[in-house]
């Protein structure tokens, strides 16, 4: 087969591995969506390089079914890449919906074609006067949209680098969910590790729709990353020995993006593969990587990396001046980390980790510091 790891592209769903967690809280949220009708929001948030939209895209893709027992939820993911405000993303929303009725009809057609059994699978409709949607706001028509749709249990809208919406943008997510519907909507939502801090302190009537769901992702742990590298090899006869997974966890330090450029790098077709292999191809792994993380910190020096992998190990956002002494990090290269833009410093003896912590473990490796030697 193909070299099943790929850190340039989401992991494909049926390799998705680890974030049991989050999953049972959407499945809790999707059960209740069907039985109660009732609408809910869940937030992800995080690092670069920890699996943000793979997490969205498996969470799409269990609510969507089995291609053999396809389930009646509308389901659509759509990722920003620019600022969006409000009319924008209700003109999103109404694009997405009216396409994915498209799609179930040209699904059913194709199972009829197939032979296959479509009890129980409906086929969406939307009924609306579209005489006047020219006349009407593009909230207006996501409000008939919704309020017209036939056949739908839920509808579950992802929406990734929700980073990128204007402030109007996310004071209407709360309308998405809260707006009384015939058919509940379950919103999911991405963004970076500043976004649910943004929520709380600047919209905070938005930040209520995600309580009891709101998920700051970061590593795996050794079970996990396991589940990861073992998923898209079941069929195969290639495997991994036990003590190369833990060896490959270790030096990654259970950051997916780092997991998929190592275990890439290590694959070999037909055979076991040892502590030995991912210890040798720790360079074409850096390799993998270097284009996304080699340019994020490229004047700091070896002490400056040491002291960013100190400071990551205490696995938090806003720290303590007190706290970063404790684990022996010099004032002076505290001050270097701001200068880097891996701090900043938000009062006196508090500061917020700026930068990704993938980046200390990569430049960790690249350089063999003594950790890693």
């Amino acid at each position: 087969m193909s070299n099943p790891y790929d850190p340039q592209t989401p992991a494909r769903p049926q390799y998705f591995g680890g974030r049991e967690p989050v999953l049972n809280v959407v499945r809790e949220r999707v059960e209740s969506a069907i039985t109660h009708k009732k609408s809910g929001g869940i937030l992800i948030y995080g690092h670069r390089g920890v699996g943000k939209t793979s997490l969205l895209k498996k969470i799409i893709d269990e609510a969507k079914g089995s291609e053999e027992f396809p389930s009646n939820a509308l389901t659509f993911y759509r990722r920003f890449a620019r600022t969006t405000n409000d009319q924008e993303l209700y003109a999103t929303l109404n694009e997405e919906l009216v396409a994915q009725i498209d799609n179930r009809k040209n699904l059913i057609e194709t199972l009829k074609a197939l032979g296959k059994k479509i009890e129980g699978i409906n086929l969406y409709g939307v009924e609306f006067n579209t005489a006047n949607h020219t006349e009407k706001s593009s909230y207006q028509i996501w409000k008939s949209n919704l309020s017209g749709l036939k056949n739908v249990d839920y509808v579950l809208i992802a929406l990734d680098d929700a980073d990128f919406l204007s402030i109007e943008a996310i004071g209407e997510l709360k309308s998405i969910v809260e707006d009384t519907n015939s058919v509940p909507v379950l919103l999911v939502i991405s963004g970076g590790i500043l976004f649910e801090a943004k929520l709380v302190d600047d919209y905070s009537p938005v930040a209520r729709i995600f309580s009891g769901a709101s998920f700051n992702i970061g590593t795996l742990d050794l079970k996990e990353t396991k589940e990861v590298l073992e998923k898209p090899l079941l069929h195969e006869s290639t495997k991994w020995q036990p003590e190369a997974i833990k060896k490959l966890h270790e030096l990654t330090a259970g950051y997916p993006y780092l997991i998929q450029c190592l275990a890439k790098a290590s694959y070999t077709e037909n055979t076991t593969i040892t502590i030995g292999d991912v210890k040798n191809h720790i360079k074409d792994a850096i390799s993998i990587g270097k284009s996304w993380l080699d340019h994020e910190i490229p004047t700091a020096s070896d002490q400056d990396v040491l002291s960013f992998v100190k400071i990551i190990k205490l696995e938090k956002n806003i720290i303590q001046n007190v706290e970063m002494g404790n684990l022996g990090v010099p004032p002076v290269y505290i001050g270097r980390l701001v200068k880097l833009g891996v701090l900043k410093k938000i009062s006196r003896g508090r500061y917020q980790l700026l930068k990704s912590p993938i980046i200390a473990t990569f430049e960790e490796l690249k350089r063999a510091l003594p950790q890693n030697k």
